[in-house]
């Protein structure tokens, strides 16, 4: 129940980041601005996380870390509902970044307990079982937020997101026990890990840029391509859960196998996620073959996702042990990169339509194919290995 309760903590946060994503466009209308602006709010979010979470976990390295999470926990509830209160735009960005700041550590945090309580040749299925907080998030907590907020209007998503962080406080204070002061680093493989830790960290953003470059604009994308609005959005939004839950099982196997092109994988999915939609996005025509297309995409491109943050999570976890800050760094990554992509993509559907949105992913996926391709060549020999 332990991991259980950790794993609630990336959910809450994951369905908070990205809980409005199906109700983009009500909105953007309820606001007076634009789609484009409204996606931005999901962008501020990830980056404030990205900044914040490396400092704050630095600052904060002499706290208790349970005592810490649940001081999150209460702030993230707060602001949630705080958030939505507000009818002016302005406002509500500020509220989203004071979210994505104060709620930075929760991720990292949650990893590093799930660790530290674990022995080591148990670390990765009790990282990969927090990590899949992410996808369940998509499956359940973003899609919630769709039909409350189509139902009940735009600030219920908002409401729903506030009641999941409480039901996290409430699991994370009965069920997980106190522990001491977190790791920041070193032990016997710190000299690998200061080697290779900006390599890992840079197929982490590059993956989450590439995918959020889509992913920001999920609402709208689903409604060109199948017509869907509403619970038919939540639905596909379901599916997009599900796809990430299917790759924190193939990551996990990944890394029981080993295997030293393992990080290639991810992004040969993320080619074909982006690719496919090129053109039903260009032609904007609803039809079978376009609804196939963003099937093959969510089926793909999630996956992809979360095969990278499990590999990459249990390498740190094996190289940093239950350091806070490793896991900080690459949970910057992660939210960095959705924010990185959101902007682009906006700024592509802004400038040249929503054809242009999946072309402005794709542009970075061959240097994220030949990082990955760095990796097993110049760090092979922190490829992960085969357990015994």
């Amino acid at each position: 129940m332990r991991l259980i309760a950790l794993l609630f903590c990336p959910f809450a946060f994951t369905t908070g980041a990205f809980v409005f994503s199906g109700v983009l466009q009500p909105m953007a209308a309820a606001l007076g601005v634009s789609v484009a602006a409204v996606a931005t709010l999901q962008s501020a979010f990830a980056i404030a996380c990205a900044l914040c979470g490396p400092v704050l976990a630095h600052l904060t390295r002499a706290l208790s870390p349970r005592a810490l999470l649940l001081t999150v926990l209460v702030l993230l509830t707060v602001l949630n509902g705080a958030s939505a209160l507000v009818a002016e735009f302005r406002t509500l960005f500020a509220l989203r970044l004071l979210v994505g700041g104060v709620g930075s550590l929760a991720f990292p945090l949650a990893t590093a307990l799930a660790a530290s309580g674990s022995a080591p040749e148990a670390r990765p299925k009790a990282i990969s079982t927090v990590y899949a907080g992410i996808p369940a998030a998509l499956i359940v907590g973003i899609p919630l937020g769709s039909v409350t907020g189509n139902a009940f209007g735009w600030p219920a998503s908002f409401v729903s997101t506030a009641a999941i962080c409480a039901l996290a406080l409430v699991l994370v204070w009965g069920f997980v026990p106190a522990s001491g002061r977190l790791g920041q680093g070193g032990g016997p493989s710190a000299p690998q890990f200061a080697r290779g830790i900006f390599a890992y960290l840079g197929v982490t953003l590059i993956a989450s840029t590439v995918l959020f470059s889509v992913a920001g604009l999920i609402g709208p994308i689903i409604r060109v391509t199948t017509g869907f609005t509403g619970p038919g959005i939540a639905a596909m939004q379901f599916l997009v859960g599900l796809s990430g839950l299917v790759g924190v099982r193939l990551g996990a196997g990944m890394i029981a196998r080993g295997g030293r092109y393992s990080l290639v994988l991810p992004f040969v999915m993320l080619l074909i996620s982006l690719g496919i939609l090129v053109s039903p996005l260009t032609g904007g025509v609803v039809s079978p073959l376009s609804f196939a297309a963003m099937v093959v995409s969510i089926g793909t491109g999630p996956s992809a996702q979360s095969v990278t943050g499990t590999l990459v999570q249990a390498r740190l976890a094996e190289l940093a042990g239950n350091a806070t800050l490793a896991f900080a760094l690459n949970g910057s990554m992660i939210y960095l990169g959705q924010g990185l992509g959101i902007l682009i993509g906006a700024a592509a559907l802004q400038r040249w339509g929503l054809g242009a949105v999946p072309i402005s992913g794709l542009v970075l996926i061959l240097p994220g194919l030949a990082l990955a391709l760095f990796i097993a060549r110049r760090f092979s020999n922190t490829v992960l290995p085969k357990e015994e």
